[in-house]
């Protein structure tokens, strides 16, 4: 039982990490805009989409559309 608290604990620490992480990335108001609007998509959805690549819209929208 003490394993499966440890590593839910783990698993809890490396998501606040990572959101920590994407939290940090900065990104510009107008990607996320463009990316919402085109590919119609909640805009948070394209937000963290372009956190996730570290700003790069393209990368992103590549990645929205596969």
């Amino acid at each position: 039982m003490a394993s499966i608290a440890a590593s839910a604990e783990a698993d809890w620490n490396a998501m606040r990490m990572r959101e920590k992480e994407l939290a940090a990335v900065k990104i510009n108001a107008a990607d996320v805009d463009i990316i919402a609007n085109e590919l119609e998509l909640d805009k948070k959805v394209a937000e963290r989409t372009l956190r996730e690549h570290k700003g790069d819209a393209v990368a992103a929208i590549l990645h929205l559309l596969r």
